[in-house]
């Protein structure tokens, strides 16, 4: 018998499952939108429970982390940080994590990550079994776990993480003893973007269908464009506006063919969608404050912005560019794709110097070939996005699509945005 606690995050959906060898045992699953829903910790904290079972009962952990929200991301992966190193259970895939786990380890733990300013992300695994998770200033984290640890423990509280050294120093004013494990917790963002970029290996274990995008790629036309996009071809997918060519950014050879099957020379580079905003830091694109409200505001949907791209961060498939166009786009089987492979790079689907088709048969006439996968999501509206560059001083609205640009300028201001028919 193996007991198994499995993690999952989409870019939408998040589940948790305890697994008794191949047997579920209890399983949750919460959309971040809704907003009783705090994060993977909370969550794979209640299915343990529901099981009737506790942190110390587990023989592995099984984390499949998509980009999905890296907040709440964090906020599970300081769970599982602070049950691997608390119980020196084997972390499978992830083996980052993995250094957390150690014989020496003991109950209690805590496990701190920074979260911006001076909020942390905070995991404590008590003497019974059962973690916490909390997610706010480290001050007040740290006396909240101290109160509940109290006078039920006499032994040293393990402390790891990159907030530690503070953490150590504020358990000591509240007179816990403590033991320093001199160890880090890993790098999130890093840890996600090795994810999405197929550079983890392996990428993922996935201990069962958790979330409703895991189900989603199982015998569809989804299916067919995810291995056809990792293995290097071009995928012809809908979009919440038109339809789009879509290839991997790490395939040369699949840019090569879009190209060609636009029969279209190669005089602009292609824009990029992902799942969510929260993936363009790791990709080294600066995020502006207009851009920022921007697609606080529309976003998942059909704007396109265009941002400056930061070389010494970027990933190698976007060197040599000092702009890029990015869309977050709202038909959610998209994004689950997104959200299982990565940021893609699509383009309208259509030959050269012919306005996009709303439906695939008439698409595939234009094309000089065929894609190596066609997903047919119905006919769409035919209205692009609205395109908007937020890499100069005062943003411009380049195309007016399906977002109007008296909507782009109310969100902005009046002169927060010029139009390019008018821009001097």
């Amino acid at each position: 018998m193996t007991l198994t606690l499995a993690v999952e995050t989409s870019s939408r959906v998040y589940g948790a499952a305890l697994l008794d060898d191949d047997r579920v045992l209890a399983r949750a699953t919460a959309d971040r939108s809704d907003p009783g829903f705090v994060d993977v910790g909370v969550l794979a904290g209640g299915v343990i429970r529901d099981a009737g079972r506790s942190v110390a009962d587990l023989d592995r952990l099984a984390v499949d982390v998509g980009p999905g929200n890296l907040a709440s991301v964090r906020a599970g992966i300081a769970y599982v940080n602070a049950v691997a190193f608390a119980r020196g259970v084997p972390v499978v895939a992830l083996d980052s994590l993995a250094l957390l786990t150690t014989e020496a380890a003991r109950l209690p733990a805590l496990v701190v990550r920074p979260a911006g300013g001076t909020a942390v992300y905070a995991s404590l695994t008590g003497e019974d079994g059962h973690a916490t998770v909390r997610h706010a200033d480290l001050d007040v984290v740290v006396k909240e776990l101290a109160q509940r640890l109290g006078d039920a423990t006499s032994a040293p509280v393990a402390v790891a993480g990159a907030r530690r050294g503070p953490a150590l120093a504020l358990l000591a004013e509240h007179g816990l003893a403590t033991h320093d494990t001199g160890l880090d917790a890993p790098d999130v963002d890093a840890l996600t973007t090795r994810l999405r970029t197929g550079e983890h290996d392996p990428a993922v274990v996935s201990a069962a269908p958790l979330t409703e995008s895991s189900v989603r790629f199982r015998g569809d036309e989804f299916t067919a464009a995810r291995e056809a996009l990792l293995d290097g071809g071009v995928a012809l997918v809908p979009t919440d506006t038109v339809y789009g060519l879509a290839v991997h950014p790490r395939r040369p050879e699949a840019i090569d063919a879009l190209f060609a099957l636009k029969d279209r020379p190669r005089t602009r580079e292609l824009p990029i969608m992902v799942a969510t905003p929260d993936e363009l830091p790791a990709l080294g694109v600066r995020v502006t404050e207009s851009a920022r409200r921007l697609l606080a505001a529309f976003s998942p949907g059909p704007l396109t912005v265009a941002l400056g791209v930061d070389a010494a961060v970027a990933p190698g498939w976007l060197a040599g560019r000092d702009e890029i166009g990015v869309r977050v786009p709202s038909d959610p089987d998209l994004r689950a794709l997104l959200s299982d492979v990565g940021a893609l790079l699509v383009t309208s689907a259509n030959a050269h110097g012919e306005p996009t088709a709303q439906a695939p048969g008439p698409i595939l006439a234009q094309l000089a070939g065929r894609p190596d996968a066609v997903v047919d999501g119905g006919v769409r509206s035919g209205v692009p996005s609205t395109v908007v560059n937020c890499h100069l001083d005062v943003p411009r609205i380049e195309r007016e699509g399906a977002v109007p640009a008296s909507e782009i300028e109310r969100v902005l201001g009046a002169s927060g945005a010029t139009r390019k028919e008018t821009a001097g």
